[in-house]
């Protein structure tokens, strides 16, 4: 799930210019709690009139993180929504230089109360495998850094290994910022689970997202997570 900031005058600001002012100001829990909201209603909405969803994930904060009750608060969202913890996965930023062997009680619990856990942006700035063993992941979402390395000899050798050891460690791995027909190619090749990026579609309006999943219901087509 993205945010955007969009402006009176229909221009759109970058997330890369006002989260770091909104961490400074304390106001980053507030979006993050915002668009968790958003997403469960939405998925919400896809349930009652679909029975099938594609999970979204949302990313927290350090700031979010570390907030007291923060967990409790989201699993009490979960469940007035009446969703599944399943279809809202949560993010770990892991290039966002945080020491995550600090939050493993925190992921426990998440875990617990049933988010799945992605390490986002794998492959951004010093990767720690240690984190790998130290947390419980389900997904391993590969920086889109790596991705743009597809096609040389090197990158792709470091790929084939990264998707090898997460399968190894029982996670799936999800390949960010795919965008060509022979980045689509390679990763179906080596394994990769779950491919995103403009290759198949541009971040989405919420209108437009929800119109796009009626296509491919009123066709239908067979996607997400079929809820009973």
């Amino acid at each position: 799930m993205l945010v955007r900031w969009k402006k009176t005058d229909g221009s759109v600001v970058s997330p890369g210019e006002f989260i770091s002012l909104f961490e400074r100001d304390g106001l980053i829990v507030r979006l993050d709690e915002y668009v968790f909201r958003r997403v469960c209603q939405m998925q919400q909405k896809l349930i009652r009139e679909y029975g099938s969803v594609f999970p979204i994930s949302v990313n927290l904060s350090r700031n979010s993180l570390h907030y007291p009750g923060m967990i409790e608060r989201y699993a009490r969202i979960v469940k007035e929504a009446q969703i599944s913890a399943q279809v809202v996965p949560i993010e770990l930023t892991e290039s966002s230089g945080m020491q995550m062997i600090q939050i493993k009680e925190l992921a426990q619990k998440m875990v617990s109360l049933g988010f799945p856990l992605h390490m986002d942006d794998f492959g951004a700035g010093y990767s720690s495998l240690g984190n790998l063993n130290s947390l419980p992941f389900h997904v391993l979402k590969l920086d889109k850094s790596l991705v743009d390395y597809i096609g040389n000899y090197r990158g792709n050798q470091v790929l084939r290994h990264i998707i090898s050891l997460a399968h190894g460690l029982g996670m799936e791995v999800l390949a960010e910022g795919v965008e060509t027909q022979a980045q689509v190619q390679f990763l179906r090749e080596v394994g990769c689970d779950v491919i995103q990026g403009y290759y198949f579609s541009k971040p989405l309006p919420e209108e437009r997202f929800l119109e796009t999943v009626a296509q491919w219901h009123n066709l239908h087509t067979e996607c997400g997570l079929h809820i009973e």
